[in-house]
């Protein structure tokens, strides 16, 4: 009798433990412990305008997770303490370079180890544009200097009335857009691309913001921006949703720009300019330290896939002539953005300038 007991209770032990073994199996295999090779799910956190883009790839691919954020939150995140992948619940960051570099030197000034350990590519590039409506495109086109449309020139009539610069009573005061360089990749690239216009090169330097000049511009500029709409929302939807009351002319990517006109029923009204000097958004990946996935997420995002994703949503990919954003502007070599630090800075004048 004693010895059937003993036997039922050994049975009942390795029960027990097939079951055990069977439980922690399943909370691996759905996530329960990031780090258990290729069937773990991965987290890739994307900036607004490239949710479609983190969409579409999530619907491809098995065990991959997305969350789509605002700059800062991703920043505040990526900048905070001793992070890791672990802690985050962040194995990837889909953004716009040179936003990784910015993030870790963040993290060096503050005396913090840098938390992004690689980056992938640019994937996928477009370039920088200026989306107008046509009516104002002509008149800024008497008023700027050589009939060229440039941020130097909406910054010196930012906020003043068209009809000082070849328009109508109706039109109101002359109203730019962009983004906003806090919660926006684009809008931190577009006012960079601003600076530029002004400087007249994009090697300029943070100690250049000295200049009273400078300043002096840019906050008329940012005076004359009527509003920054909440990401994912651009100034662009709004002109394309709402008409020429909510801007005049707007900042923008290629990639989001024409399609959005092409589908748009005011089409024929817009124009899109490539401004000088040019610059560009160039999609990179940038994985965070203590991930296992950094090696999936290379080649998910190198992959045929990811390219054919980039392109339908209007990006620029090597190869890829048939992008949706078209490929009548050649590409720059470089994407014409200052160093990391200096964006930086910038950003930080921009904060000044708009309280």
């Amino acid at each position: 009798m004693k010895r059937l007991a003993a036997l039922l209770a050994a049975v009942g032990m390795i029960a027990g433990a097939v079951l055990v073994r069977g439980w922690l199996d399943d909370r691996r295999g759905s996530g329960g412990d990031r780090a258990t090779g290729a069937s773990a799910q991965l987290t890739l956190v994307c900036v607004t305008e490239l949710a479609g883009v983190c969409e579409q790839l999530a619907s491809r691919e098995p065990g991959l997770r997305v969350r789509t954020e605002e700059l800062t939150t991703t920043v505040s995140t990526l900048t905070g303490g001793d992070l890791d992948a672990r802690s985050s619940e962040i194995d990837g960051w889909l953004t716009l370079a040179p936003l990784p570099e910015v993030v870790d030197e963040q993290r060096v000034r503050a005396g913090l180890q840098p938390v992004l350990t690689g980056q992938v590519g640019p994937l996928a590039r477009s370039p920088l544009v200026l989306v107008v409506w046509n009516d104002r495109r002509a008149a800024l086109e008497a008023t700027c200097p050589d009939r060229v449309i440039s941020w130097r020139c909406l910054g010196a009539i930012a906020g003043e009335p068209w009809t000082q610069h070849g328009g109508t009573v109706t039109w109101g005061a002359v109203k730019p857009g962009h983004p906003a360089p806090d919660r926006s990749a684009v809008g931190w690239l577009a006012l960079a691309g601003a600076a530029a216009s002004w400087f007249g090169r994009a090697d300029y330097a943070a100690n250049d913001f000295a200049d009273p000049a400078f300043r002096q511009w840019l906050e008329k500029l940012e005076r004359g921006v009527p509003s920054f709409p909440a990401p994912p929302r651009t100034p662009v939807d709004e002109m394309l949703s709402k008409g020429p009351g909510t801007f005049d002319v707007a900042a923008s990517t290629e990639a989001a720009a024409t399609g959005a006109i092409a589908r748009s029923r005011v089409k024929d009204r817009l124009s899109v300019i490539y401004p000088v000097p040019s610059s560009t958004a160039d999609v990179v990946l940038a994985t965070v330290a203590g991930s296992d996935g950094e090696d999936r997420l290379r080649r998910l995002l190198e992959s045929r896939d990811a390219a054919e994703v980039l392109a339908d949503q209007g990006w620029r990919v090597a190869g890829r002539e048939d992008a949706a954003g078209g490929t009548a502007e050649p590409l720059p070599p470089t994407n014409g953005l200052p160093r990391p630090g200096v964006l930086q800075a910038l950003r930080n004048l921009w904060f000044e300038v708009i309280r």
